[in-house]
């Protein structure tokens, strides 16, 4: 380990006898346990930067620290006071929703101490991981004034020769922002495109490629709470360089009244959101970073042993304009009945019906019934127990709040509010029409899964998405699945109204790449009991919740190959994003001891049905996937 004492840089000016000038670079370094990763920062004639590294080689260039309260500036004539010792932390956790349900990775963390011009202290903490690095600033002394963040300058340069896959963020609309756009291939400089709505920066999380250190870098943020708003990154992204933004003043919850301006307020003491940075030499293993829940807080439940991730039959996608009777919704519990599943969602046009027999039938057969709301009835305090104590008194064990549409901190605190009540009735949560989750799930792990993404919905409402959703289910896993559950609603191949350009097998293997803590299938009992016993099966036997995850191949926009482990399973999915055939080799020495083995591919109907084969022992398995195509493998013991 390397002692982290400061390394002075003095440069002395000479001049006559009568004075002699000295200017001087104070750096601090923090490294991660394996050493790989480093994150160093700088103080320089009063300001504050950073720059990261993997492997020795630069990864995220100088790039500026600091803020300006409204009382304080900590951005100019910053003095160096102390810095603390390395701290070495072990984070051991379980998590209900991602790729590992058992966590416990090393990351070490070192506190920075600085004093702006008029003395008063502002605290930066450091974390270095053996997947990235972070910081986040903090205020250590207490004060009951309210004080306002009114700028953040922390940035993120990247080598203008870097090329990314970013989404923009969208302007404030009636179902904006809500991260459903897709991630669009950028360089530094680039502007963010006017796609689905108004682009007014770029939205959380964006993924890198750096040539020079063959390093990808994925920026997002974690551990966001009722004390700040969640942000994403300016338009502007001159010299490489991309800088926090706020939300904007007009985005609001339909229904909700804002009551103070989009920057962030809170009284002191004050610890703000971490920016985090999972640096690897592949993609493949940033897709399975945990670093974002490393960070964020440990969870608020003592009991945790009533949350059960799981599958859920869902009418809406095959029947989206009814009808809504009893019948309609009973039919979708007894298929999930049939299928295994362990929870039936109840989504908008439940109340024609009722819930009340529309949830004692399903509690009947053993499945949990879960019921969409509307975000604006959450956040004042009383309607939100109230419409909370409704959806207990008729048995319903989750809810699912659509329409937030914003980044703002009343959203925030309102739906950290939401994970709190829920949990105290021991119900289950999903954000719809949101922002993207920052940690929560470890937070709140009754929290299951959340939207953010530009899912199968889009059938419905985006014309482009039939060409483009191939390309952007390669990106996904890279990106915004890396942050948390995403609710993109898998095997969508009925005909909607903008008809659909990937095969079937692409679709059935999406829902065994997107990970969810509970996975709404979006087709018709009807389509998938067209599928082959053994296809239908998979969707039987696989998990929302793996015992083991690998990424076999990630080359985003390109092609994604997952391995996951359920008991003596092994699920291996594969997806293309191309419009071309794509030839892939998998190593499947790993898994010789799983002898009985079959593949699902395209059948000769490739839009609409699949193909179930037998697979050989051999070790190496060739395929060519065909354009927008996929690939199921299933091996048992």
């Amino acid at each position: 380990m390397r002692y982290f004492t400061p390394i002075i840089f003095i440069a002395i000016v000479v001049g006559s006898f009568a004075g002699t000038a000295f200017a001087s670079t104070t750096e601090w370094l923090l490294e991660s346990p394996d050493k790989k990763c480093e994150i160093i920062v700088s103080l320089d004639s009063g300001r504050l930067s950073y720059h990261t590294s993997l492997d020795g080689k630069a990864v995220i260039q100088k790039s500026p620290l600091g803020l300006k309260r409204d009382d304080q500036d900590f951005e100019n004539d910053l003095a160096f006071e102390r810095a603390g010792k390395v701290e070495k932390d072990r984070e051991k956790y379980e998590l209900f929703a991602g790729d590992q349900p058992q966590v416990n990775h090393r990351v070490n963390f070192r506190e920075l101490v600085f004093r702006n011009a008029n003395g008063l202290p502002m605290e930066l903490e450091l974390a270095a991981s053996d997947e990235g690095v972070a910081f986040r600033y903090r205020f250590t002394e207490t004060n009951d004034a309210v004080r306002v963040v009114e700028s953040e300058s922390s940035g993120f340069a990247v080598p203008m020769n870097a090329r990314g896959w970013l989404q923009p963020y969208h302007s404030a609309g009636p179902y904006t922002p809500a991260y459903e756009d897709f991630f669009f291939p950028a360089s530094p400089g680039d502007l963010p495109p006017d796609s689905r709505q108004k682009a007014v920066g770029w939205a959380f999380p964006v993924l890198f490629h750096i040539p020079d250190s063959a390093a990808w870098v994925l920026i997002t943020e974690a551990g966001t709470d009722e004390s700040y708003c969640a942000c994403h990154l300016a338009p502007d992204s001159s010299n490489g360089v991309y800088h926090i933004a706020f939300p904007k003043a007009d985005e609001t919850t339909g229904g909700y009244t804002n009551q103070f301006g989009p920057e962030p307020q809170f009284t002191l003491p004050w610890t703000m959101p971490w920016r985090v940075m999972i640096m690897s030499q592949s993609a493949a293993d940033i897709a399975t970073s945990t670093l974002v829940t490393d960070l964020s807080a440990p969870s608020r439940i003592a009991d945790t042993s009533w949350i059960k991730p799981g599958r859920a039959s869902w009418g809406w996608w095959a029947y989206p304009d009814g009808p809504f009777t009893e019948k309609l919704f009973d039919e979708f519990t007894d298929f999930a009945v049939k299928m295994g599943w362990e929870y039936t969602l109840f989504d908008a046009g439940w109340w024609k019906p009722g819930l009340k027999p529309i949830a004692s039938y399903a509690l009947s057969k053993g499945i949990k019934p879960l019921a969409w709301n509307y975000a604006g009835d959450f956040y004042d305090p009383e309607k939100r127990k109230a419409k909370l104590d409704e959806m207990a008194a008729a048995g319903i064990a989750g809810i699912k709040v659509d329409f937030w549409c914003s980044d703002r901190q009343e959203a925030i605190a309102a739906q950290q509010a939401l994970m709190r009540d829920t949990a105290a009735r021991k119900m289950v949560l999903n954000l719809h029409g949101c922002t993207i989750p920052r940690g929560w799930q470890r937070t709140w792990p009754n929290l299951l899964s959340t939207e953010a993404v530009l899912g199968d919905e889009s059938y419905f409402y985006e014309p482009r998405y039939t060409e483009k959703a191939a390309e952007l289910e390669t990106v996904l896993p890279f990106t915004r699945n890396v942050c948390g559950p995403m609710d993109v609603t898998p095997i969508a191949c009925s005909p909607k109204k903008f008809d659909r350009t990937t095969t079937a097998a692409h679709e059935l293997a999406t829902a065994l790449i997107f990970t969810s803590g509970i996975i709404h299938y979006a087709d018709s009992p009807e389509f998938f009991e067209s599928l082959p016993p053994e296809a239908l099966k998979i969707f039987r036997d696989a998990p929302a919740r793996w015992d083991e995850t690998k990424c076999l191949v990630g080359e985003p926009g390109m092609v994604a190959v997952f391995a996951r482990r359920s008991g003596k399973s092994w699920f291996i999915a594969g997806i293309s994003g191309t419009t071309n055939s794509l030839p892939v080799t998998l190593d499947l020495s790993p898994y010789k001891k799983y002898r009985h083995r079959i593949t699902v591919s395209e059948a000769a109907d490739a839009k609409m049905q699949v193909a179930v084969a037998p697979l050989g022992n051999s070790n190496q398995w060739q395929h060519l996937i065909p354009p927008r195509g996929g690939f199921i493998l299933r091996l048992d013991k």
